[in-house]
């Protein structure tokens, strides 16, 4: 089945992406030249144009062009993983904002989720920045029992998950996703827009059947989104 004219310019496009002939962040050729190329209409390359804007390959400049997009962070909803190894897998710079280290008395719902015997639960609130872009506000309370030097460490340095995973490896994770508007708080720590949502992710993490942290990290939607893979055996 031949294809319509618009989807082989798209597909031409995603090729030379694909490819890195062009790259996020470079301008693509005009409307009228990319018509030119191929023979088409202006209508008919705009059409295709339009189809990768509204897939997030391609976005637009008013008064400026279209250029390539960067892709979106993304993480796996099934593997944990430290976010400054995936930012750094992306070829990003990685760093981190401390915004508070407490140690403090929780509330009954985080004492129970922590099965806390003492009345004391450490909390971090931290920025992760990739480049120059917030990407992840991580609300983090540890059980000060079994991670008594947590809030010794320096989180401008060491990510959380890093160290808690070298004193408590994570052998049980309850994972939980949903999609919420910001607070104005959220929205000004990650520089969100109005009316842009965050993916909020809730994680309880367990070491050999003791549960060690729960952990609420808000990510902003238009810049990140969470992958899953699975391999299934019949």
């Amino acid at each position: 089945m031949k294809l319509p004219k618009y989807r082989l310019i798209s597909n031409e496009i995603k090729k030379k992406i694909s490819a890195s002939l062009w790259k996020a962040g470079s301008q693509i050729p005009s409307e009228t030249e990319l018509a030119n190329h191929f023979s088409a209409s202006r209508m008919t390359a705009r059409k295709a144009v339009d189809e990768l804007v509204n897939s997030g390959v391609l976005e637009r400049v008013a008064s400026v062009g279209t250029f390539v997009k960067e892709p979106a962070a993304q993480s796996s909803l099934l593997e944990i993983r430290n976010i400054a190894d995936e930012i750094r897998s992306r070829g990003h710079v990685h760093k981190m904002t401390v915004l508070s280290k407490l140690m403090l008395i929780p509330n009954d719902a985080i004492a129970f989720t922590l099965s806390l015997n003492s009345r004391t639960v450490y909390k971090i609130i931290i920025v992760h920045w990739e480049n120059d872009q917030p990407i992840q506000l991580e609300e983090r309370y540890v059980n000060a029992e079994r991670v008594p030097l947590f809030l010794q460490q320096d989180f401008s340095k060491i990510t959380a998950s890093e160290y808690l995973n070298s004193i408590a490896p994570v052998t049980e994770a309850e994972i939980t996703v949903e999609a919420v508007m910001p607070t104005k708080i959220l929205k000004h720590n990650l520089q969100v827009d109005d009316g842009v949502p965050c993916l909020k992710v809730t994680r309880i993490t367990h070491s050999h059947g003791q549960p060690i942290c729960y952990a609420v990290l808000y990510h902003p939607a238009n810049r990140f989104k969470l992958t899953s893979h699975l391999n299934i055996v019949n």
